[in-house]
C-alpha cells in the first residue's frame, strides 16, 4: 500500500454520517476516503455556499449516484506529519440536498445573515429569499416522469391522436 498524501481529520457529526450509512455505501465512502487520502482520487469542486469544499459521489445497486461526501483540503495542524489533510465534514443522502444542507449548517454558510437589531421586515425579505432559492432549487432537481418518451414528449389519454385500441384476440 501506498504512503498516504495527506493526514486525515473529521468533524465530529459526520463520524456519526458515515455509521448512519447503508452498509454497502459506508464500505463504499471508506474507500474513497482512503483513495483521497493517499492522493489515488479526485473530488469535484462545489460553488456557492460551499465553495472551497468537494464532493465525492457514492452509490451502489440501482441507486449509482444516491450520496455524497462533502470534503475540504486543507492545511494541517503544526502537529501533523503532512502538509496539507482531507476533512470530511459531512456524508450522506443527496436526496433533497441533505448532505449539503448538513455541510452548511456545520461550517455556518446558511446564507441567513440576520442579526439581532435587524428590522422585521427586513427579515422577512431575507427568509423569503432563501426560501425562494430553497424552492426554485428543489424544482430544478425534479426527476422526469417515468414515461417520458426518447423525443421528449409525454403522451397521455387527453393528448390529440391518441386513441384506445381495443383488446386482439390470441392467435
Amino acid at each position: 500500500m501506498s504512503r498516504a498524501k495527506f493526514a486525515f481529520a473529521a468533524h465530529p457529526d459526520a463520524i456519526a454520517d458515515l455509521r448512519q450509512l447503508p452498509e454497502p455505501i459506508r464500505d463504499q465512502a471508506l474507500l474513497h476516503l482512503q483513495d483521497l487520502v493517499h492522493g489515488e482520487r479526485v473530488a469535484s469542486r462545489l460553488d456557492g455556499r460551499l465553495e472551497g469544499f468537494h464532493k465525492i459521489v457514492l452509490g451502489a445497486g440501482t441507486d449509482l449516484a444516491s450520496h455524497r461526501l462533502v470534503v475540504q483540503f486543507r492545511d494541517a495542524p503544526p502537529t501533523s506529519t503532512h502538509p496539507r489533510e482531507v476533512y470530511l465534514v459531512a456524508a450522506g443522502p443527496r436526496l433533497d440536498y441533505a448532505v449539503y444542507r448538513s455541510a452548511q449548517n456545520r461550517l455556518g454558510r446558511t446564507g441567513l445573515t440576520l442579526t439581532d437589531d435587524m428590522d422585521p421586515e427586513q427579515e422577512a425579505r431575507i427568509r423569503a429569499t432563501q426560501e425562494a432559492r430553497v424552492r426554485a432549487a428543489r424544482a430544478r432537481s425534479a426527476s422526469y416522469p417515468q414515461n417520458r418518451s426518447p423525443a421528449g414528449t409525454t403522451y397521455t389519454t387527453t393528448s390529440p391522436g391518441f386513441a384506445l385500441t381495443t383488446a386482439r384476440k390470441a392467435r
